[in-house]
């Protein structure tokens, strides 16, 4: 069993693990902020969202260095130096169109999102560019509904 790490606004955390119950348990989702993050720095995540903003650089690149996926929203205002001369797999994610999964369109209640380029889930099957429908529940950022469809993507 595997490690999610979450860097994302504390009202989303029941959200995600509603979410991502499907595919582990609940007690290996762990929520990362700028005052708990000293405490979590020995923990091995196979994947860390960075939806939100994080202070603390240096145990940031402690926790990031040994996980296998980062997925990143590009849309926050962050220091990317952090990730620099790392060994990961990022897939980033938001409106920028540049980034893997971009948001092509946003209605109320769904938005549609374009992979604009290859990926491979955990079983090294290959996923094409192509667009999805996700339907977003009401008071639930858009983001992180982003970044749990990509995990739920990569990890069914």
């Amino acid at each position: 069993m595997f490690f999610v790490g979450v860097i994302t606004n504390q009202k989303n955390e029941e959200y995600v693990k509603k979410e991502l119950s499907a595919i582990l348990p609940t007690e290996n989702i762990i929520f990362i902020n700028d005052r708990n993050i000293t405490n979590i720095k020995n923990i091995k995540f196979e994947v860390v969202i960075i939806d939100n903003k994080i202070n603390n650089k240096i145990e940031l690149r402690k926790i990031i260095a040994d996980a296998k996926l980062i997925l990143l929203n590009t849309d926050i205002q962050m220091n990317l130096e952090t990730l620099n001369n790392l060994n990961l797999t990022i897939i980033t994610y938001g409106f920028n169109s540049k980034s893997t999964f971009t948001v092509s369109s946003i209605e109320e209640n769904h938005i549609i999102i374009y992979l604009q380029r290859n990926i491979y889930n955990n079983k090294r099957i290959e996923i094409e560019p192509q667009e999805f429908r996700l339907e977003i529940e009401e008071n639930i950022e858009k983001y992180i509904s982003i970044a749990i469809f990509i995990i739920k993507k990569i990890y069914t």
